[in-house]
């Protein structure tokens, strides 16, 4: 999972894996390593995470949820499990505490009570601290819920426990009482020791830090208010939320870090607090602050923990500060954690098989200052096994539009997001003078995304139905914007599809309201655009993607309509759009438009040449558009009928074959030709019909079917592709086929001319026609090995080179080559026809409670080739190609409208998506691309006591927690709490792999160890050798002599 987690609420570090644990409101968890070592978990309830502890160096996690349930996740297998649950039932739970190195956890409650938990069988003990015991007897009143709990550092058996009135309390764990009562009169928050375990300091509501010793209870060392003016209160401050107090080895002094405990003033502006020694820094940060938590070398309490860095979790980002550069700088991180700096709107993903685009944009965004004031260390969280580190596949490119209009580009080659460059597509917009800022970014919002990866190419739509098109370019230029205003055929009495939730999460739309009808088709009217593009003029563009064509959808009302599909052919250079109702054809070459047709008449038509006879008996004029290229005569007059009274051409289009002259660009008037302005021979259009050819034709109709006029055509499906429609053909063709929302699949072919600057592209309208059980998702092509043909958007070199090799192939006479496929995927189906012929070959009707195909992909997997699909009701389902063979049918994911927004597949068996605002998801398939979480490493020593601390009671005093705290000790604790197991036992392979290594590294220790013991053995044993030598010398030296000789 990529970006930062929704809503965290908890926040956890191991210093020995170097892991951190993220728990958000939902109920979730993200556990965050190295790259590629990323793992998403999830509770069965969807409570909040109020508290995460690592259990350090052992790949185990605690998390704390708020309906009062602790959790014990392993973390050694390839998908974390629960070991075990513990219910409480009568209490609930404020506050727990494990101290590094201990199997006893400590639980505070909000009835003042104080439970001790054992971690490996997660049961409870009967030594407990009740509240009435560790009060003082003359307190008449209840304490309060247990607010904190914390360990003395050098001496295992005292702990102090903090309540909400304002008291705390220094227990001896062995004796069974109270040492010390401490009272203040304002709240606590919380409690922190000093390492030597004599001093310890509390953080008040009030801004207050107050200092007290463990000998003394009646008064503290000291008061200190950090930002109140000489130790007074003019003025309420900000209670101190987080905590932390540190001693470093450098300068000897202390380190205290806090957050909050500003003036009013200051109130909405979070921060971050240092005091060293008289020093104080107050860091400002961007959004509120969770929790932080100081990196130091040792997890160890006790010793000189000398802290590096602060991980500081906030309400939207996380921050890492470097405490030894002077001036606290941030380390950068290595992956994207920033992606929702903007709300994602739509996601596409696309490799780049010249691998020339990412090196390029990489390149480009070298070229850009970077930020100096970011710290060069290294980023702390690396912890984990990554697979993805020898990776070697082709280059993978992610792109994100988002709602503020910015196109932004992310390395997703290895498994993980690294962000590359930024494109600001409102640049070219001016606002209006009415028109407020967050229009502005409402109405630049990205709504589609289209890129070529050959030819560098990038094509976007926003919410105000413009397009714009982008070059990459690695150099500053100078240019000119062509402007290009599309007429769009908008029939508003035509109502928009019954099943809009499903067609939006298609189209990557914002889904409508549901109401009426009626309401509906005005409210598509009333849309309006405060923003438009600057007026053509030469704008200097930086390097990068550099816009040089702009088209802006419009129709004779007020409201542009919203544009639902892009497709474009770099070879051609041709640019198609679908709309609710029209579909648009641009030349970009020459800045024309080529046609625009509503699709309900193309469909009509199509309808009405399989009803000869009834066109016969009425005697309507009807011209055959799809058996000979589409011409105008020169008297201006249509030969249209009336089915198709809605086509609309630009007048600089008045002769499309491929030999005629382009007219003058100064006319760019739209002409709209209608029914009266026929004047065609009926038997010439009838001769026409009657020599088409039926098997083209896979669907069929009825003469009441013709009557019915089509109000659902939507565009679902543009694509580009050069394919053998037929045998007498020698070459392949470069098609634009059509899916509409009812399940029509039809296609157009162009016959490009060599001479494009003279020379327009012609037509050739061609009458195929499939029908399929609902609304069309996707269409892709293969060749006869199996192999994706990613259509027209290849470069000239490569098509010279595939026309020789067709010319090779020709004169072999291998006819089984010619064969393709295509895959074609509706709403309710999945169909493969075969080319030439265009034949259906294999049928999948998806089962009714899967619900219908939102998104569908070809892919190769596994070395075979598959077909990848994801459902309404959030299945995943793959089948085999060309036979349609269910391999995985799979309910995945939840029906979320966010999920089916931003769904997409990528390539090696993998998706993704956006399950929350902020992040990015993606699942695999199969999990061999699964990096391990835990990775064996040796834990840190306790340090060692010198012998003068230990000679004046400064050392370390441990405690046998086990015979104090274990199964002897009576008590009733089912009433208190239920065990329930969980599923993530040491059965699964991926657990006895970690156990297995634990074992092989714990022997690897313990020869070194023994190593170590029989050298210091040789040692002694050297040493006493020389000292008996020397006795003997001695002894012989005064043997004989008498004492008085001495």
């Amino acid at each position: 999972r990529h970006g930062f987690p929704y809503r965290p609420t908890a926040f956890a570090y191991d210093p020995v894996q170097k892991l951190i644990a993220i728990g958000t409101y939902a109920g979730t968890i993200r556990i965050i390593g190295c790259d590629g070592v990323d793992r998403y978990i999830t509770h069965e309830s969807d409570k909040p995470v109020i508290n995460l502890i690592f259990l350090n160096n052992q790949g185990a996690l605690i998390s704390v949820c708020a309906d009062d349930a602790i959790h014990l996740w392993n973390l050694r297998q390839t998908q974390p499990a629960i070991l075990h649950s513990l219910q409480f039932n009568r209490e609930r739970i404020t506050c727990c505490n494990l101290p590094h190195g201990s199997k006893w956890l400590y639980i505070g409650t909000d009835k003042g009570n104080v439970h001790l938990c054992h971690i490996e069988s997660f049961t409870l003990s009967g030594y407990s601290i009740s509240w009435n015991k560790a009060i003082e007897l003359s307190q008449k009143s209840h304490p309060g819920q247990v607010i904190a709990i914390s360990e003395n550092p050098c001496n295992e058996s005292r702990i102090i426990i903090a309540f909400q009135c304002g008291s705390f309390v220094l227990w001896d764990l062995k004796q069974k009482q109270a040492l010390q009562r401490y009272f203040c009169n304002n709240t606590i928050h919380q409690v922190c020791w000093h390492q030597e375990g004599k001093q310890f300091m509390c953080s008040h509501n009030d801004g207050l830090i107050s200092l007290w010793s463990v000998t003394s209870s009646a008064k503290p060392l000291s008061f200190q208010r950090p930002h109140g003016k000489h130790n007074k209160l003019p003025r309420p401050l900000r209670k101190l939320t987080g905590w932390a107090a540190q001693t470093r080895k450098e300068i000897f002094e202390s380190l205290v870090i806090f957050s909050g405990g500003l003036l009013d003033d200051y109130d909405s502006q979070p921060s971050i607090t240092i005091m060293q020694g008289k020093s104080i820094t107050v860091l400002e940060m961007g959004s509120p602050v969770v929790d932080f938590i100081a990196v130091s070398s040792t997890p160890w309490k006790c010793d000189n923990q000398d802290p590096t860095d602060i991980l500081i979790l906030l309400n939207k980002e996380l921050v890492v500060l470097d405490l030894k550069t002077p001036g606290y700088p941030c380390i950068e991180p290595p992956h994207a954690l920033d992606i929702h700096d903007s709300p994602v709107t739509c996601l596409e993903f696309f490799l780049d098989t010249d691998a020339t685009l990412l090196p390029t944009l990489q390149h480009i965004a070298a070229l850009k200052p970077h930020n100096s004031n970011s710290s060069k260390k290294a980023w702390p969280i690396s912890g984990g096994e990554s697979k993805m580190g020898d990776y070697e596949g082709i280059p993978e490119l992610l792109v994100s539009g988002h709602a503020d209009g910015s196109v932004r580009f992310w390395d997703a080659t290895a498994g993980f997001l690294k962000p590359i460059y930024k494109l600001r597509t409102y640049k070219i917009f001016h606002r209006a003078r009415n028109s407020s800022g967050d229009e502005e970014e409402d109405l630049c919002r990205i709504t589609n995304i289209a890129l070529c990866t050959h030819t560098q190419t990038l094509i976007t739509t926003n919410v105000s139905s413009t397009i714009i098109i982008y070059k990459l370019n690695a150099s500053e230029i100078h240019t000119e914007i062509s402007n290009f205003e599309l007429l769009a055929i908008v029939q508003y009495r035509a109502f928009l599809p019954s099943n809009i939730t499903c067609l939006c999460a298609r189209l990557n739309c914002p889904r409508q309201p549901t109401l009426p009808e009626p309401i509906r088709m005005i409210m598509v009217n009333l849309r309006s655009r405060p923003i438009a593009p600057h007026p053509t003029q030469v704008f200097r563009q930086s390097p990068g993607f550099q816009s040089n064509f702009l088209c802006l959808l419009s129709d004779d009302g007020t409201s542009p309509p919203m544009s639902v599909f892009l497709s474009v052919d770099t070879v051609n250079n041709l640019l198609s759009v679908g709309t609710i109702m029209s579909l648009c054809v641009i030349d970009l070459t020459q800045k024309s438009l080529l046609f625009n047709v509503n699709t309900n008449n193309v469909l009509l038509s199509i309808d009405g040449k399989m009803q000869i006879s009834k066109l016969r008996a009425a005697g309507d004029f009807v011209v055959n558009l799809y058996t000979s290229p589409l011409s105008l005569p020169n008297d201006g007059k249509s030969p249209l009928g009336k089915y198709y009274s809605g086509l609309c051409f630009s007048d600089s289009l008045t002769n499309l074959e491929s030999g005629s002259a382009v007219p003058s660009t100064k006319s760019k008037r739209h002409i709209k030709i209608s029914k009266k302005n026929t004047s065609l021979s009926l038997e010439k259009s009838i001769g026409s019909l009657e020599n088409f050819d039926d098997h083209v034709l896979s669907r069929g109709s009825s003469s009441n079917d013709s009557d019915q006029p089509r109000l659902n055509e939507c565009v679902t499906l543009l694509t580009f592709s050069s394919t053998h429609l037929r045998k007498s053909y020698n070459s392949m063709i470069p098609c634009l086929w059509v899916g509409t929302q009812s399940g029509c699949l039809f296609s157009i072919a162009f016959n490009n001319s060599d001479r494009r600057n003279n020379h327009r592209v012609a037509i050739l309208p061609l009458g195929t026609l499939l029908q399929l059980n609902g609304a069309i998702v996707s269409c892709v092509f293969m060749s006869s090995t199996g192999q994706v043909l990613e259509g027209s958007t290849k470069l000239p070199s490569q098509l010279a080179s595939e026309e020789k090799a067709d010319h090779d192939h020709d004169t072999t006479g291998d006819a089984s080559r010619d064969i393709q496929f295509m895959v074609v995927t509706s709403e309710r189906q999945v169909k493969t026809f075969s080319f030439p012929g265009l034949s259906c070959i294999h049928v999948y009707d998806l089962p009714l409670e899967c619900g219908q195909f939102i998104r569908s992909s070809v892919d190769t997997l596994m070395s075979g080739v598959c077909s990848a699909c994801y459902t309404s009701n959030g299945h995943i389902v793959v089948l085999t190609l060309p036979s349609l063979n269910t391999l995985l049918n799979v309910a995945y994911l939840p029906t979320d409208e966010r999920i089916a927004h931003t769904f997409c597949f990528t390539s090696d068996g993998q998706a993704m998506f956006l399950p929350t605002p902020t992040e990015i998801q993606r699942i695999a398939y199969y999990g061999e691309l699964v990096g391990h979480l835990f990775f064996p490493c040796p834990d840190v020593e306790k340090p060692a006591t010198g012998f003068l601390k230990g000679l004046f009671g400064g050392g370390y005093t441990s405690l046998d927690r086990d015979s104090l705290f274990g199964e002897n000790v009576n008590g009733k604790t089912k009433s208190i709490a239920k065990l329930i197991p969980g599923t993530g036992g040491s059965s699964f392979e991926g657990f006895r792999h970690g156990e297995f290594s634990k074992l092989k590294n714990q022997v690897v220790e313990r020869g070194e160890r023994l190593g170590e013991l029989e050298e210091a053995t040789q040692r002694l044993h050297d040493s006493a050798s020389r000292f008996s030598a020397v006795s003997h010398a001695v002894m012989l030296k005064y043997k004989n002599k008498k004492w008085y000789q001495m």
